[in-house]
C-alpha cells in the first residue's frame, strides 16, 4: 500500500493514478451538469436552483482536488481529505434524492461520487474502497427511501451498490498491481545500472591487471576477483527470458575462473525461446566453449547472441589452434555433444574451424 500520506511530497506513482481520478471526475462532473440541464427542461428536478448549488460545490471542491493531484501537494493523500471527500460525495448522493419530488430514471449524482471510492481505494487499500463504495451505495438507498423515491427502483438502486464496492475493491487492487510493478521495474533499472558501472569500472581494472602484470598471484587474485564480481553482478541482474543470457553469463564466468581465458558475451538481440532450447543452446555452447579452452588453447572466446529467422542465434568464435573438421576422430563428439543436442530442440549446429586460425561454432533454436 502506498504511503504516500507520511511524506512531504505525494508518491510519483500514486500522483499520476490521482491525476487519472482527476480526469474521471471532471468527466462525471460534466455528465452530471448535463443531466440537471435535461432534467430542469423536463420539470423533473422539484429543486432545481439547490441541483446547481450543489453542482457548483461538486466543481468547487474538484478543482481543488485536481490543483493537489497535478502539483503533489500531500494533502490530498490524508486521510482526513481522504475522509472529507466521501463525506461530500454521500452528501451529493443524499442531496440528488432531495432535488427530485418523483422517482426519476437518472441522478445528476450518480456517477460523481465514485471518484472518492476510488480516490480512497488507491491510496488506502481495496478493502477501505469497498467499504467506502458499500457506504456510498447505502446512503443513496436510504436517501430514495427517505423520500418516497425506492418504490420500483430498489434493485437499480441495490445493483448502484454492489457496483460501488465493486469499483472501489477493483480500483485499489489495481492501483496496488501498477505501483508494485513501477517499484519492481525501477528497481530493475537501478541494478541493471549498478552492474553497467561496475562492468565499465572495476571488473575492465581487474581484465587490465590479469593483461599486464608479471605478477602470477596478483594475476590470479585479479581473476579471482574478476569472477566473484560478475557471479555477483549475475545475481543482481532482473531475470531474463528463460534465464538464456543468465546462463551464457555463467558458461563465461566458469571458464574465466578455470582457465586463463578470457570470454566476452556480445547481445546483439534475443528472442524468445522455449525452455527446450534454452537448455541445448546452453549445453551446446558450454560444449564449444570447454573445447575451445581445454583442446584448442584459445586466449579468448566470444559468445554473441542475436535473434535471427524467428529463433536465437549463439555464435561461439575463439582464437586457438583450430583443427581439421573432417578429421574422422573430430566429428563424433562434435555430433554427440554440439549438434545432436541442439538439433532434439529443433534447431541445427554449424561447425568451421581452420588448423592454425580457430573454431566457429553457430548455433540456431527455435
Amino acid at each position: 500500500m502506498p504511503q504516500a500520506t507520511t511524506q512531504t511530497a505525494l508518491d510519483p506513482r500514486v500522483r499520476e493514478i490521482l491525476g487519472g481520478v482527476v480526469a474521471f471526475r471532471a468527466l462525471t462532473l460534466v455528465w452530471a451538469l448535463a443531466v440537471a440541464t435535461v432534467d430542469i427542461r423536463s420539470a423533473t428536478l422539484w429543486r432545481p436552483e439547490l441541483a446547481m448549488a450543489v453542482i457548483v460545490g461538486m466543481a468547487l471542491w474538484s478543482a481543488v482536488l485536481g490543483i493537489w493531484a497535478t502539483t503533489g501537494f500531500p494533502l490530498i493523500a490524508k486521510r482526513a481529505v481522504l475522509g472529507l471527500d466521501l463525506f461530500l460525495a454521500a452528501v451529493v448522493v443524499t442531496m440528488d434524492s432531495v432535488v427530485y419530488g418523483i422517482p426519476h430514471p437518472q441522478s445528476f449524482g450518480s456517477a460523481w461520487p465514485v471518484a472518492a471510492v476510488i480516490g480512497m481505494a488507491v491510496v488506502v487499500g481495496w478493502p477501505a474502497g469497498t467499504l467506502a463504495g458499500a457506504a456510498l451505495g447505502i446512503t443513496n438507498l436510504v436517501a430514495a427511501a427517505l423520500t418516497g423515491q425506492a418504490g420500483e427502483r430498489w434493485l437499480g438502486l441495490t445493483g448502484s451498490m454492489v457496483l460501488m464496492a465493486v469499483a472501489g475493491a477493483v480500483a485499489g487492487w489495481v492501483a496496488a498491481r501498477l505501483v508494485e510493478a513501477e517499484s519492481e521495474v525501477a528497481a530493475a533499472r537501478a541494478r541493471e545500472e549498478f552492474a553497467r558501472t561496475l562492468h565499465d569500472g572495476v571488473l575492465q581494472t581487474l581484465a587490465v591487471i590479469q593483461r599486464r602484470s608479471d605478477d602470477g598471484a596478483l594475476v590470479d587474485l585479479a581473476r579471482e576477483q574478476e569472477w566473484e564480481l560478475r557471479d555477483y553482478v549475475e545475481r543482481e541482474r532482473p531475470a531474463v527470458q528463460n534465464d538464456l543470457l543468465g546462463s551464457l553469463r555463467r558458461v563465461a564466468s566458469r571458464a574465466e575462473r578455470h582457465h586463463p581465458v578470457k570470454v566476452e558475451l556480445i547481445v546483439i538481440d534475443h528472442a524468445e525461446i522455449g525452455s527446450i532450447g534454452v537448455v541445448a543452446l546452453v549445453g551446446a555452447t558450454t560444449e564449444a566453449v570447454t573445447n575451445a579452452v581445454a583442446h584448442g588453447r584459445a586466449n579468448k572466446v566470444t559468445i554473441c547472441v542475436d535473434a535471427v529467422d524467428g529463433g536465437c542465434l549463439v555464435t561461439v568464435n575463439d582464437d586457438g589452434t583450430g583443427f581439421d573438421i573432417r578429421a574422422p576422430s573430430c566429428g563424433t563428439g562434435l555430433d554427440r555433444s554440439v549438434r545432436s543436442r541442439v538439433a532434439e530442440a529443433g534447431g541445427r549446429a554449424e561447425i568451421r574451424s581452420w588448423p592454425g586460425r580457430g573454431t566457429e561454432v553457430t548455433l540456431w533454436a527455435p
